[in-house]
């Protein structure tokens, strides 16, 4: 009788089977372990990634003075892929091409071809229609990594001094920037001391000048002539850090901190203060302003003639801005003395502060006579708006000047304050500003009821072939109220051009945008309007009233 074997396939196959399936389960285990490690581990924990750890700790909140959140942290995701699970590189990144248009199409599939790699980021910081987007694919080997995401819910609303982060949460400009290790350290949010109300109505007023005079750019300041503490600074155009690879650098450039202007008359205030404090000067003393004067190599002379030009004070060189009259007082002065003031209020570098940084000045290369006629006119120096906005709250508090301050609480024991000026410098100098406005070239910018003291400042924008008469820059620096000095407005504006007419000048542009801002933000500061005008007020208006055309 034959006997037959039984096939060996067949005493093997039912075992090849469950080997063959062990296997396979225990590669998707593998594969899945894998996932789910590098999705709840981020790119930090893979080794090709080349990226920093997402920060434990989540980065503090950024507030007003009242509160009023300006920045915040939210959850947020990015896309990443796995090469090594991708079978058609060029098809999925062209795929994703059609959803996030800014991927660079040839280096991401570069990338998604790396079989060895098992991490590479395609994208980060997505939208939730991007995310969406990317979800509504179902293409294979691709991840959503959770992560946190700074975001402004006011937007626009001091873009430029809050700043921005880069995508890991680091500090990249502005307040970000300057307090990035404390916004790091998490715990309680970081109150400046800005006031978004107040904040808002110099933003509208620099957008509202825009509309009127078609300028390039402007920038504000308002600060507390007593602490220092800054309580609106803006730039125009103004800036949306929530889009900010949206706009230009241009539009990025923060002009109250970091640009530096010529910023023409509103120096004179500081030339007649500091020469009234180098013994040189009293209010009675006269000039003769009725021609040109040579100082140094500058032929000095004024672009309208003052009223009695051959006998004008102090007050009335203010008042009609006459460089002729201002040079004369700086040549009283010198060259070393003028300096020396300059210098106690910071207008020759040296500040230091807390918080956002402003730009070093740009000052003569040879400082002689010609450079002090000038520069007592706020010509051949220029400085960024805030550095110069802080010279003015001397005027204001008796003498001292006082650095910007931008963290509440404010302690005014802690308060950096040096005295440049006696307080009967200071309060002869208001004098002088408050009939500047009720008499003089600030007549625009007197808001009823706030007594508006200031000075108008039109400086020709210097170029490669020199001065462009066609190109201003206009200023209007203010101290309000005169009678109880407590805020300092600085209004800059970056060629103005009038859509109506030909009046370029500060009186008819930074005046008129100065005094809108008092009146609207001096409400928002608690500050009560004076209804009624002093005696010498009064009849220093119906003086001017009367020589008026």
């Amino acid at each position: 009788m034959m006997s037959f074997d039984r096939p060996q396939e067949d005493v093997w196959g039912p075992r090849r089977a469950r080997i063959v399936a062990g296997m396979l389960a225990m590669v998707f285990v593998v594969i899945v372990g894998r996932s789910a490690y590098v999705a709840m581990n981020g790119p930090e924990q893979a080794a090709s990634s080349g990226h920093a750890a997402v920060a434990a700790t989540r980065r503090a909140d950024i507030v007003d003075r009242k509160g009023e959140l300006l920045a915040t942290t939210v959850p947020g995701w990015s896309l990443a892929a796995n090469p090594s699970a991708i079978w058609d590189a060029g098809e999925i990144a062209s795929e994703l091409k059609s959803v996030l248009p800014k991927l660079d199409l040839i280096g991401l599939t570069a990338q998604l071809s790396d079989r060895k790699r098992q991490f590479v980021w395609v994208q980060r910081g997505l939208t939730q229609e991007e995310k969406d987007a990317v979800f509504g694919l179902g293409v294979e080997g691709l991840q959503f990594v959770e992560e946190a995401r700074r975001v402004y819910p006011r937007g626009k609303l001091a873009g430029h001094f809050l700043g921005y982060t880069n995508i890991d949460g680091e500090g990249l400009e502005g307040s970000e920037l300057a307090f990035d290790a404390r916004l790091k350290a998490g715990g309680e949010p970081l109150k400046l001391t800005l006031d978004a109300s107040v904040q808002f109505v110099l933003e509208e007023e620099l957008e509202r000048a825009f509309a009127d005079f078609d300028m390039k750019g402007g920038a504000g300041v308002v600060v507390d002539t007593h602490s220092g503490a800054v309580r609106a600074v803006a730039s125009w155009p103004a800036l949306d850090p929530n889009r900010r690879g949206d706009f230009s650098a241009d539009v990025r450039a923060n002009r109250a901190l970091n640009s530096r202007f010529e910023l023409g008359s509103i120096y004179k205030p500081l030339t007649v203060a500091a020469a009234m404090e180098a013994g040189v000067l009293t209010p009675q003393d006269r000039f003769d302003v009725s021609a040109p004067v040579k100082i140094g190599a500058a032929l000095v002379k004024d672009p309208h003639p003052l009223p009695n030009a051959k006998s004008v004070t102090a007050g009335d060189i203010l008042a009609h801005s006459s460089n002729i009259g201002t040079a004369l007082i700086a040549q009283r002065m010198g060259v070393e003395r003028q300096k020396d003031f300059l210098r106690s209020v910071h207008l020759l570098g040296g500040q230091s502060h807390e918080g956002p940084q402003t730009a070093s000045p740009l000052t003569p290369e040879v400082w002689d006579a010609t450079a002090m006629a000038t520069v007592s006119y706020g010509h051949g120096i220029s400085v960024s708006p805030l550095a110069f906005a802080m010279t003015y709250t001397a005027f204001g508090n008796g003498g001292n000047y006082v650095s910007p301050v931008f963290v509440e609480p404010v302690d005014a024991a802690q308060v950096e304050k040096s005295q440049v000026m006696s307080a009967d410098t200071a309060a002869k100098v208001m004098t002088m500003l408050r009939e500047t406005v009720t008499r003089g070239t600030g007549k625009n910018a007197d808001a009823q009821g706030y007594e508006v003291a200031g000075k108008t400042g039109t400086a020709e924008k210097p170029g490669p072939d020199g001065y462009d008469p066609n190109k201003n820059i206009t200023s209007f620096a203010a101290v309000f109220p005169a009678s109880r000095p407590q805020f300092v407005v600085l209004v800059v504006l970056d060629e103005a051009q009038p859509r109506r007419g030909d009046q370029r000048t500060a009186s008819y542009t930074a005046a008129s945008i100065a005094g809108k801002v008092i009146a609207r933000a001096a409400p928002l500061l608690d500050v009560r309007p004076v209804l009624t005008a002093s005696k010498a007020e009064a009849a220093s208006l119906r003086v001017s009233e009367a020589t008026t055309p």
